[in-house]
């Protein structure tokens, strides 16, 4: 295994190195979770949407808020036990509990909650409640990866692994060959053994995952890192730009990794007007804004 989870103090849990790696090496290979598919529960889509139009929701879009509905209906315990210890800021203005309780409010009067006794086996039987919903809405915002058609998905590892404008990993979106057809909830399984294909079986490439490729020599114990959303071109500019355009993607922290750090001390003590940085190595060109729109 050449990754590990590791509890950091103020940050949660975070990505590690658990040996030393080789540049090139793919390090983390992952399917999601969970899968927040816009058209699972359209009834639930549609409230949220008509909510958002009254009223808009705090975070300026309902993909957060859906899929944490379908994670507490339909998520299995253990998809559902990483939802819930996943790190986020104890804050969040935009997340007001007074908002979770207008939106539990209709859910309920719509009849669209699961109540005790109807959640996946295994789950505790417990009723969602405004303050379970804002956890979970939280943990989707600061955690969720953007799939196909406007999809939301949360990963195990590849979810705990911090943004960096030096990444030490490049992200590699990962296809598989499916069934053409086949329902989109066993999109991630596999088509079985080759003795059940037959001759004129047709197939559709499909997204199964992401995978994490160092693109230097890591050591053991080294923090895994990767480019949340910024580009190549966004990556070449200075500390002020990157962090602009980390808030304007919806990444609401300030950027304190290590290259960061390092500008903002250059800055302060040189009096140097901030302004562009030398190109430095970033995820493939097919990789670029990956994430934008999270």
């Amino acid at each position: 295994m050449c990754t590990e989870v590791r509890d950091v103090p103020g940050m949660g849990r975070c990505l590690f190195a658990a040996t030393d790696i080789a540049k090139g090496e793919t390090l983390l290979t992952e399917a999601p979770l969970f899968v927040s598919r816009p058209e699972a529960e359209p009834a639930i889509l549609s409230l949220l949407e008509r909510l958002h139009k009254e009223a808009p929701l705090g975070l300026g879009h309902t993909k957060a808020h859906y899929a944490a509905v379908l994670s507490h209906l339909f998520a299995s315990p253990a998809a559902y036990e990483v939802l819930v210890e996943r790190w986020a800021p104890k804050q969040d203005g935009r997340l007001s509990l007074e908002e979770m309780e207008r939106v539990w409010a209709e859910l309920e009067k719509e009849g669209l909650l699961c109540h005790r006794g109807e959640l996946p086996e295994g789950r505790a039987q417990e009723n969602l409640t405004p303050s379970t919903l804002q956890k979970l809405v939280t943990a989707w915002e600061f955690n969720g990866f953007s799939g196909e058609s406007n999809e939301l998905l949360m990963y195990d590892k590849i979810s705990t692994a911090s943004h960096s404008c030096d990444p030490n990993c490049d992200v590699v979106i990962l296809y598989g060959l499916f069934r053409s057809g086949a329902d989109k909830d066993s999109m991630l399984e596999s088509t079985g053994a080759t003795g059940a294909l037959k001759k004129g079986d047709k197939f559709e490439q499909r997204y199964a995952g992401l995978a994490f490729r160092a693109n230097r020599a890591l050591k053991r114990d080294e923090e895994i890192s990767f480019s949340y959303c910024l580009t190549a071109e966004d990556l070449a500019q200075d500390f002020q730009f990157r962090r602009a355009q980390l808030n304007l993607r919806g990444w609401k922290f300030v950027c304190n990794c290590e290259r960061c750090t390092a500008e903002v001390h250059e800055f302060l003590t040189q009096g140097k007007e901030a302004g562009p940085t030398e190109p430095v190595d970033a995820a493939p060109e097919e990789m670029c804004g990956l994430f934008d729109d999270l």
